[in-house]
């Protein structure tokens, strides 16, 4: 087993963007990293305001808490790779089997049923690295679920969500969005009021992380050190 160095630093980066409930929902989830990995120094960080800092030790990595890769997120770490050169950047939280399981999860929580015609509720993009992603997480969601999966996008070029509702009842049954989000907050919002019968809640939905979340934030942390995960 690779043992991990004692100057190595998790830097958890998401989205200046986010509003007080995201914010708190992905500090959650960060606090949760910090109990699982207590001898890991991990920091909580808006990826608009990463820049190179002396007092970190020399090995630093910063994990995207983004679903896909392709997103703003992804996008301000390349940037900031550039100006840091002592930075490695591990991919994206998703699309992974995890986070499949965790939507899956959600489906029979909310109650649906094999019958039901699922749409997987994303964020959308313009970015075909993102949208990509976005195909890619739906079909791992349809390996899990055992069914069919579409995908219904709240921006971006994917098909419209309020659209793919309509298209999926057209075939006169339930209708069941598997939120593909993360947070609670306006893109969740929207998933709500798209017109489904049943909305999922999001990855992180308000209580204590799933620890499959938590444990996919130390894999990334260490796929990106070349290192197997040690049992902390």
């Amino acid at each position: 087993m690779t043992r991990r160095r004692a100057d190595e630093t998790l830097l958890v980066c998401s989205s200046g963007h986010a509003d007080p409930a995201e914010r708190a929902a992905m500090g959650a989830l960060v606090n949760a990293v910090r109990r699982d990995a207590p001898s890991v120094d991990v920091h909580d960080v808006l990826v608009d305001q990463l820049h190179p800092d002396s007092s970190w030790p020399p090995v630093r990595v910063a994990v995207p808490l983004a679903l896909t890769d392709g997103t703003d997120v992804s996008a301000a770490l390349a940037v900031a790779g550039r100006h840091d050169p002592a930075l490695r950047i591990a991919r994206s939280l998703g699309p992974d089997w995890a986070l499949a399981e965790i939507c899956v999860q959600r489906l029979i929580e909310a109650g649906a049923r094999k019958d039901d015609t699922i749409v997987l509720g994303v964020a959308g993009s313009h970015d075909q690295t993102a949208i990509d992603g976005f195909s890619r997480a739906a079909r791992l969601v349809s390996a899990v679920w055992g069914g069919p999966v579409h995908i219904g996008s709240v921006g971006g070029r994917d098909t419209p969500l309020t659209d793919a509702v309509d298209i999926a009842r057209a075939h006169s049954r339930r209708v069941v969005v598997a939120s593909y989000l993360l947070t609670h907050g306006r893109f969740a919002d929207k998933l709500r009021h798209c017109g489904a019968d049943l909305a999922t809640a999001p990855l992180l939905d308000g209580g204590a992380p799933d620890q499959r979340l938590v444990s996919l934030v130390l894999t990334r942390f260490h796929q990106a050190l070349g290192a197997v995960a040690p049992a902390f």
